[in-house]
């Protein structure tokens, strides 16, 4: 089997060359493995559970050819980004402090999901330390490079890195990762692949390392939308997605006019539109208008502080006072130590507006779609930011706006890449729905896709 055959097919695509006999999983996932031991940036992955990934691929090619697959997918590798336990393996969360942690003893409960549906875990990926920045910058592991771009050495997205590279690198076909606000879409975007960021009840999330109990939630990183909507059936425990068909003219869409478009790059501002143009000549209802919630929760946060800031501190109190806070990297250690000016009234205030504006967004939207840029920026240059701590907040602010309003609100969100700017960085578009409509904003999305597959490659 030739290196070119996973670069650049969709999870589905492999999937269906399992069931033909082009190929066993053994030699897939072999393929994989020796995908990313040559690959330049050996920081994509932090570990890489070889001997576990083949046996699971021997186990399932056994079942193949018994005729007892366990899915359709039964033989896909998947990347797990390392804040997910998987047995054998220390959850190190991006972090030098649990670099030599004690080795999970059985793998969270979305990876096992997966593992009985034959999938086969290829190891774990890199992120931002705790999961806690939009750009992906690791001091520990080193930050992986955006595969992206005009040979300047660019940022991944964060925090989920490592898994948006994988697959935009083609090491893997498919990749999870989390998102408090914004750690799936952004990477997404930057790296210019799918990537969907469910609602915070959609999984269980044991075995998961905590930022935010609050807003964490999981996701997922394909090369299309059709493979996004098999891994979130798969990680739920299904074998089948239970999407119902959505065609073009059925949808109606907000854009909103305030906030997501401030100080946008011209490139995307341009991309958008022309995606805009298409959806609308393909017979989508389209209609920019204010959204009040947007400058709401924004005045809110201006105001009272993040729930993250507060529950990321609460979570890890007893590391920041302890020796090993020398060890994480400081910039995450500042940013969790401001929730010292943090107070109760304040986390309070917040949990009770976010719940009245989740029914507010819902009451607005009620079958609508939000859509707006995934990001207000292409991937930035890696250098500067590793060199200034003032560029990195303030470039981190900026990466994270659009899309940290979608976990405030609950919202479920797919980026979908709609073409790239002038220095050949991809550019994504963001379409959400009201909190618990997953189903709703995939079977969108795919739809979505399918009309803008030629300005996504150009």
């Amino acid at each position: 089997m030739a290196q070119s055959d996973v670069t650049g097919k969709t999870a589905g695509q492999l999937a269906v060359g399992l069931a033909n006999g082009q190929f066993t999983s053994v030699e897939l996932v072999s393929e994989c493995i020796a995908a990313i031991e040559n690959c330049p940036d050996q920081s994509v992955f932090i570990s890489v559970a070889a001997d576990r990934a083949l046996e699971e691929a021997r186990q399932s090619d056994l079942r193949r050819q018994s005729g007892a697959t366990h899915s359709r997918w039964d033989g896909i590798p998947f990347a797990w980004k390392d804040a997910f336990d998987m047995r054998g393996l220390p959850t190190t969360a991006g972090s030098e402090v649990y670099r030599n942690a004690e080795a999970a003893t059985s793998d969270a409960v979305v990876l096992e999901n997966c593992r009985k549906l034959g999938a086969v875990a290829l190891g774990k990926t890199n992120l931002s330390e705790f999961c806690y920045s939009g750009l992906g910058l690791n001091p520990h592991f080193g930050t992986p490079e955006n595969p992206h771009g005009d040979g300047v050495a660019r940022v991944p997205g964060g925090s989920s890195s490592g898994s948006a590279i994988a697959v935009a690198r083609g090491l893997a076909p498919v990749a999870i990762g989390t998102d408090t606000a914004g750690s799936v879409r952004v990477p997404a975007s930057f790296c210019g692949v799918t990537g969907f960021k469910s609602s915070q009840n959609r999984y269980s999330k044991a075995g998961v390392f905590q930022l935010s109990s609050s807003l964490d939630s999981l996701g997922c990183f394909g090369r299309s939308v059709s493979d996004l909507v098999q891994v979130d059936a798969m990680m739920r425990g299904l074998s089948e997605p239970r999407l119902e068909a959505m065609t073009l003219d059925e949808m109606s869409f907000i854009i909103p006019t305030s906030i997501v478009f401030d100080d946008i790059d011209a490139d995307i501002a341009d991309a958008f539109d022309q995606a805009i143009s298409t959806l609308q000549n393909a017979g989508a209802t389209i209609a920019r208008e204010t959204f009040p919630i947007f400058e709401q929760v924004t005045r809110l946060f201006s105001k009272h502080g993040t729930v993250t800031v507060a529950e990321a501190f609460t979570l890890h109190e007893e590391l920041l006072s302890s020796r090993d806070a020398a060890r994480m990297d400081q910039r995450v250690r500042t940013r969790m130590l401001t929730a010292n000016n943090f107070s109760t009234s304040d986390y309070i205030r917040l949990q009770w507006e976010r719940d009245r504006l989740q029914h507010k967004t819902a009451e607005n939207l009620q079958s609508r779609f939000l859509l707006f840029p995934t990001a207000a920026m292409t991937a930035p240059e890696l250098e500067a930011l590793e060199a200034s701590d003032e560029l990195f907040v303030a470039t981190n602010l900026k990466a994270l706006r659009n899309t940290m309003l979608g976990n405030y609100l609950g919202t479920p969100g797919v980026n979908l890449p709609i073409g790239k700017d002038r220095n050949g960085l991809p550019i994504g578009a963001l379409v959400s729905a009201p909190f618990g409509e997953d189903d709703r904003v995939l079977a969108a999305a795919l739809t979505i896709q399918g009309v803008l597959a030629d300005q996504a490659e150009r």
